[in-house]
């Protein structure tokens, strides 16, 4: 097929390289506003910073949509719901032929009472919290939509621009919002981070958040500790059966946190262990899941009972003949903009994996580069937004040539 691009991505990028302390100061002030996941007053400020930053794309219409609360589990051994912000969701065109899926997440990982709450700037690096992940993330996308409002064939690309409160613990409320908010749209592009090497994501594992909870027999330690059943001894012995899944390929069992027990004196009655399980594929989804059944069905003798909760699930996003073919989009585009990259896979999982299994071919990893996220030491590289922001544009012009 012919090549008849407009060159409007190239232009956007050269424009948005002489902007970059504009670019700066957007990011800055959406990761300025702290949105840890349970922080639903501080998620809505950001969402809110956010709509007045989609606003001047007009006509655009803006709404926010109440997301259901997420499980958490207590140190009591028991579920609990807490509040997330609400959603944001900005539709354009929505009667185009060609429809586009734009997604990224409000919220990040540090809470209300985290440290790390400022942004410092050193030449053209932000450090800050969710600078990379996925603030700086969001902006790119906005100017990738200001580049299609000024395209000759932009009249033909209507959007959806979607950011969740919760992605960061889960999407435990918003899975199935935003899977509708990909249905009828042929392309989804997603506002993570790139990768490190400043690739894009490929396959993708899933991502499985289980929580054990051990109930055993309490007894004095000096007078009765036989009588006892430690709950803590038992959850340990599982922690032990279960991350020998790790030997498994493309399984990783990691029990990241434990809770339980009391006083010194008495033997502990419950115990609490809760898991991130990383899969490569169904079929590995289906074994772990065996596994922790099979694990707490056989731990459950003499006077021991326990348990497992499933709170969250990501399916793996697997490599498809679709996802190939946009991936090679992807590499092409920005190679033609004069910044390669490579696509990888990667352990991380997001948004991206739900609407994959959904059925929305979509590539996920088009914010800014930068590194560090889910820590003190979070960057990015704002003169990487001009780049993904004109890729995006490159990309959909290309979709659009090769419908």
């Amino acid at each position: 097929m012919p090549d008849h691009r407009s060159g409007v991505a190239a232009r956007l990028q050269a424009d948005l390289s002489t902007n970059l302390d504009r670019l700066a100061a957007d990011v800055v002030a959406l990761a300025e506003i702290n949105s840890g996941s349970f922080n639903p007053e501080g998620v809505t400020r950001c969402g809110e910073r956010l709509g007045s930053l989609i606003e001047p794309l007009a006509p655009v219409r803006l709404e926010y949509v109440d997301i259901a609360p997420t499980s958490v589990m207590t140190d009591r051994g028991v579920l609990e719901t807490r509040p997330v912000g609400p959603a944001l969701v900005a539709t354009k065109r929505p009667e185009a032929p060609f429809q586009v899926l734009l997604f990224g997440h409000l919220d990040t990982v540090y809470p209300v009472d985290s440290a790390f709450q400022r942004v410092s700037r050193q030449g053209n690096t932000l450090y800050g919290p969710g600078v990379a992940d996925c603030k700086g993330g969001l902006v790119g996308a906005i100017e990738a939509l200001r580049g299609l409002d000024d395209a000759p064939w932009g009249e033909q690309v209507g959007w959806r621009f979607a950011a969740v409160p919760d992605e960061e613990v889960g999407s435990g409320g918003s899975k199935a919002w935003l899977q509708a908010m990909g249905e009828g749209c042929h392309l989804g592009l997603g506002f993570e981070p790139a990768l490190p090497s400043g690739g894009v994501a490929a396959a993708r594992k899933g991502s499985l958040t289980a929580h054990l909870v051990v109930h055993g027999r309490s007894a004095h330690v000096g007078r009765s500790h036989a009588d006892g059943r430690s709950a803590i001894r038992a959850l340990a012995q599982l922690i032990e059966v279960l991350e020998s899944n790790n030997a498994s390929p493309g399984v990783t069992v990691n029990c990241g946190r434990i809770s339980g027990g009391g006083v010194l004196n008495a033997v502990p009655d419950l115990a609490i262990g809760s898991f991130n399980v990383r899969v490569e594929s169904v079929a590995a989804h289906r074994s772990i899941e065996q596994a922790f059944s099979d694990a707490v069905t056989a731990a459950s003798v003499d006077g021991i009972e326990a348990l497992v909760q499933w709170t969250s699930a990501r399916p793996p996003k697997e490599r498809t003949e679709t996802l190939e073919e946009l991936l090679d989009d992807v590499v092409a585009a920005a190679a033609s903009l004069g910044h390669p990259l490579v696509a990888e896979d990667t352990g991380g999982s997001c948004d991206g994996n739900d609407l994959a299994a959904a059925g929305l071919v979509n590539v996920d990893s088009l914010g800014v580069c930068g590194g560090g996220i889910h820590s003190p030491d979070e960057f990015a590289l704002v003169e990487s937004i001009p780049q993904r922001a004109a890729l995006v544009v490159e990309l959909i012009e290309r979709r659009i040539q090769g419908r």
